[in-house]
């Protein structure tokens, strides 16, 4: 077959499996009540006619970014659907070509990027429920065999974007700095009124034991932020430093299982946030706020190896020319961020993992700076304390003492 043919054939059949008219449009909420704040997700089903007449139905997943008051309002500052919309169809496509230009034949870790709409902050994009894609519960948090899969996703992914920074195609500046650790508000009225929350259902709840522990959790509010803003401070004269995604926990990836339902592949979400620091940000992030805390605490130095070889392994595959950390250099960042993950745990995961669908009002947390909006009963269910105690020690002897000395 020579090359006029074969075009002509390629051609016809790129044409027959398009898209040529719309016959039907449905939506519907992809997620329940309580498993998103900052958007809206619509599963979008048409029923089309395909470019040699057959009739098909298709589905997209439809994101809409939340625009009204006080949450609104900082969505539209950090621009967070432009953001992402620029994550998928610059940085995503330039690793595209990337794996194809390496001969890299795994699954991309991201869903395809259909279009951006700036005019209704939405985003419309591939649907991964289609392609036999699901999330892990969020109540259930991730065993081993999904973190396993996840930390390996997380090394490629930033050794990819390392490469594609060190030929020019992304750059460090086209970021803004992590809003978790400059937005001073965020950091009073969630963060800081999380932890003060926490303290006084500890004391009035969970029983005399924890009345000491729960009188140390009230610190000042100036020591804690200082700490907190701290551990955003980007070294990049000493440490290794890429894009991170930024909101890297498990409500954020969705898994392919096999026969056995055995997870097989991975694909991350959401990268409304993403900013450029040390690549432990992301995976503090993730091993506190993604993984059941007991397979954490046994599997930790497992953890971090599991990453560095996937990180170490994708430079290596894709070119990358400069120093590539050790180990012990990830180590060491990942203890100078305990605090950071730590203090994140005790804050977010019992929202995270909680079975009510309401755990806090974003709106009244902003609007009140943390007097309301916290829904008290989520650190009462059952199986609460034994989920957060003994994290919740190691930071108050760990790094509580001294903020309460300050």
């Amino acid at each position: 077959m020579n090359k006029e043919v074969l075009e002509v054939v390629l051609k016809k059949l790129d044409k027959e499996s398009k898209i040529a008219s719309i016959i039907d449009l449905q939506s519907v909420p992809a997620l329940p009540k309580g498993e998103n704040y900052t958007s809206t997700i619509l599963r979008i089903t048409l029923k089309v006619v395909l470019g040699n007449g057959r009739q098909a139905k298709k589905s997209f997943i439809m994101k809409q970014m939340i625009t009204e008051g006080e949450s609104g309002e900082l969505i539209k500052q950090i621009n967070a659907a432009k953001i992402e919309s620029q994550i998928y169809s610059v940085v995503h496509k330039q690793m595209s070509y990337l794996m194809e230009e390496f001969e890299d034949t795994d699954e991309s870790l991201w869903c395809k990027f259909i279009h951006y709409d700036p005019q209704s902050y939405s985003i419309l994009l591939e649907d991964l429920k289609a392609s036999g894609y699901s999330l892990v519960p969020r109540q259930k948090g991730l065993d081993l065999d999904h973190a396993i899969l996840v930390l390996r996703g997380l090394g490629k992914y930033h050794g990819m974007a390392k490469v594609v920074e060190q030929r020019g195609t992304i750059s460090k500046d086209d970021y803004k700095p992590y809003m978790l650790f400059t937005d001073l508000k965020l950091v009073k009225s969630f963060l800081y009124a999380s932890i003060s929350n926490l303290s006084k259902i500890m004391k009035n709840s969970w029983g005399p034991e924890w009345e000491d522990t729960a009188n140390k959790l009230k610190i000042p509010f100036e020591p804690f932020a200082a700490k907190w803003m701290s551990m955003g401070t980007v070294y990049t004269e000493t440490n290794f430093t890429v894009l991170n995604h930024g909101d890297c926990w498990s409500n954020n990836m969705m898994f392919k299982y096999d026969f056995q339902k055995r997870p097989i592949g991975v694909k991350f979400l959401d990268y409304q946030i993403p900013h450029y620091n040390t690549p432990c940000i992301d995976l503090t992030y993730f091993i506190y706020l993604g993984i059941q805390p007991p397979v954490r605490r046994s599997n930790y130095e497992l953890l971090l190896k599991t990453y560095h070889d996937s990180l170490v392994r994708s430079l290596d595959k894709f070119g990358f020319t400069g120093t590539k950390p050790t180990l012990e250099e990830i180590t060491d960042t990942m203890k100078r961020l305990e605090f950071f993950g730590l203090a994140f745990f005790s804050i977010l995961y019992p929202s995270l993992t909680c079975t009510s669908t309401e755990a806090f009002d974003i709106e009244k947390v902003l609007t009140t700076e943390g007097e309301e909006g916290f829904n008290e009963d989520v650190l009462r269910e059952p199986g609460m304390i034994e989920k957060l105690g003994p994290d919740i020690i190691d930071f108050v002897e760990r790094h509580i003492s001294g903020l309460n000395q300050s």
